[in-house]
């Protein structure tokens, strides 16, 4: 009879509870050694005093204080154990700076409806969706011996996956919850790797801060920085000491738990390709190295830094490296979908180019409101929008028309007023140069503020990067032609370019009142903006958004 050559959900289980129990010895075996041997030095010291004195040494490699330090080394690592895995998901969110959704964002929308979709085909299992507030394209799963469950992803692959391909993603890490991979691997992480990457975080921050000196103070900078780096040099053994700890821990994860996600979200999603169009994807663009989450790795379905171990298959690759080789993966998923490799690069040949759209200039509709008895305007349907007065039965009529209507049989200002119940209608913001109130808009997928008189636009700072990683929008040929000319300003050298814009009459906040400071996005983009540094939101003038978006992609392009 041949032997089966899979792995059923019982094998799996008897395998995940082996492993976790033998990374307790480990851990067992961790806390022993050291102090044990600690101990032999003190008893070859008290050896070496009493041979002194002439009195008979006593020196024992085992005895009943080994017995002793067993005990002690088991507390220690119980209590290793049980701080590691307390709260373990939510430490993990917390140093990789996930959030749940926002339920006003398009974006979002999708993901948690393709979550839905997903744990329903597993099964109908329910988990949290958390997203990555980065640039980076990746996706992680969580799962504790609580019972809690977790999925999410980084706003750059959420904006550059199509639907299909973020379902296949997504059906890869369910498939690490259902077969309880993802336990293991976030035991693992809790105990070594949270604090490598804790760790990291701090000796980033303690090596990039820089003493502020002042001039008559000058000769004391040097010392200031020896002294910082004197500092910093325990935790960077510290470091050193977890991440090796951490690195021989990875030798109980399984390359195979990868290659079975794949194949359960194949399962799930019955697309295969897509995920291979995914992973090619991920492959290919920055996976979040050097902005958090290096240490915990194995939580990924692509380490975050490249790994040459990682494409090798060799003894060491296979004990120490937590995922297979790319190509492979690739292969075995085309398989599946009977693809070849030349297929999958024909599909994933992007176009470089910057999406262009044609300036339609559309006329706008200018309307007469009655208020109070009187008849105020012309404005635009926008304008309306800005009003607190406007109902739906406040009569409107056409310039030069006597003919009247209600305001709320315009299908534009009917939508307006079914919104407007919703929180997010109701928060109020004034634009900083007409001092009338803000109307909000859906722009790559998430909502603003514009202003419906001089087309500013206010945006939230955590909502920026979300706008930036989107190329939703195409622009015109005169915001490419305004672009290309800052992107060709920015590259010349100007020594004493200055961030920072002086204005005589800084605006106000439109969400706080307050000043707000004049500057250029960035050193790399000159596009100028308004910031507040109180309730942290940006104010671009019109078209400089967009100005920014296109400046972003060129560089992309470049």
């Amino acid at each position: 009879m041949k032997q089966r050559d899979f792995k059923t959900f019982w094998d799996i289980e008897q395998e995940t509870t082996w492993r976790i129990s033998v990374l307790f010895v480990l851990l067992l075996v961790l806390y022993f050694v050291p102090i044990y041997i600690a101990w032999l030095f003190i008893q070859l010291i008290l050896q070496v005093r009493q041979s002194i004195g002439n009195n008979e040494p006593s020196f024992t490699f085992f005895g009943i204080s080994t017995v002793f330090i067993l005990v002690i080394a088991g507390l220690a690592a119980i209590v290793h154990w049980r701080y590691s895995n307390k709260n373990v998901v939510s430490k993990i969110l917390a140093l990789l700076g996930a959030n749940t959704p926002d339920p006003n964002d398009r974006y979002h929308s999708v993901f948690q409806n393709i979550v839905d979709e997903i744990t329903t085909a597993a099964g109908s299992i329910h988990v949290e969706r958390y997203i990555i507030p980065t640039g980076a394209m990746n996706a992680f799963a969580l799962a504790d011996v609580g019972g809690r469950m977790v999925v999410g992803v980084t706003e750059g692959l959420l904006s550059r996956c199509t639907r299909e391909e973020l379902q296949g993603v997504m059906a890869h890490e369910v498939a690490h919850i259902v077969s309880r991979d993802c336990l293991q691997t976030t035991t693992i992480c809790s105990l070594f790797g949270i604090y490598s990457e804790a760790l990291a975080h701090i000796n980033k921050t303690a090596i990039s801060a820089r003493p502020v000196a002042l001039p008559i103070f000058e000769d004391e900078r040097p010392r200031q920085v020896a002294a910082s780096a004197v500092a910093s040099l325990p935790l960077l053994l510290l470091l050193f000491v977890t991440d090796q700890l951490g690195q021989l821990l990875n030798m109980f994860i399984s390359r195979e738990k990868e290659y079975r996600a794949d194949a359960n979200a194949a399962k799930y999603s019955r697309n295969p390709i897509a995920l291979a169009r995914a992973l090619y994807k991920i492959a290919t663009h920055w996976r979040g190295a050097g902005y958090g989450g290096e240490y915990l790795a194995p939580i990924f379905i692509l380490r975050p830094e490249f790994s040459q171990l990682d494409e090798q298959e060799s003894i060491i690759a296979t004990l120490f490296s937590t995922h297979p080789p790319l190509a492979k993966r690739l292969q075995v998923l085309l398989d599946m979908a009977h693809a070849s490799m030349e297929q999958l690069s024909q599909e994933l040949q992007h176009d470089r180019k910057i999406k262009t759209e044609t300036e339609v200039v559309i006329p706008q509709v200018h309307v007469h409101a009655q208020h109070n008895g009187t008849w105020e305007g012309p404005f635009t349907l926008p304008q309306l929008q800005t009003f607190d007065w406007l109902r739906p039965e406040t009569k409107i009529r056409l310039p030069d028309s006597e003919e009247t209507f209600d305001a709320g049989d315009i299908p534009a200002i009917n939508a307006f007023f079914q919104k407007q119940e919703q929180p997010i209608w109701k928060i109020k913001r004034l634009c900083p140069d007409c001092r009338e109130w803000l109307v909000l808009q859906e722009y790559e997928g998430l909502y603003i503020w514009r202003c419906a008189y001089c087309s500013g636009i206010l945006v939230d700072i955590k909502k920026l990067p979300r706008i930036i990683v989107r190329k939703e929008k195409g622009f015109s040929e005169r915001v490419q032609r305004i672009a290309r000319l800052m992107y060709e300003e920015a590259k010349k050298k100007h020594p004493k370019f200055n961030i920072i814009l002086g204005s005589p009459h800084p605006r106000s906040c439109p969400k706080c009142g307050k000043p707000m400071i004049h500057k250029f996005y960035s050193y790399a983009y000159h596009v100028e903006i308004d910031e507040c540094s109180y309730c942290h939101v940006v104010w671009f003038d019109k078209d400089e958004l967009e100005i920014l978006q296109c400046l972003i992609e060129m560089g992309e392009s470049a």
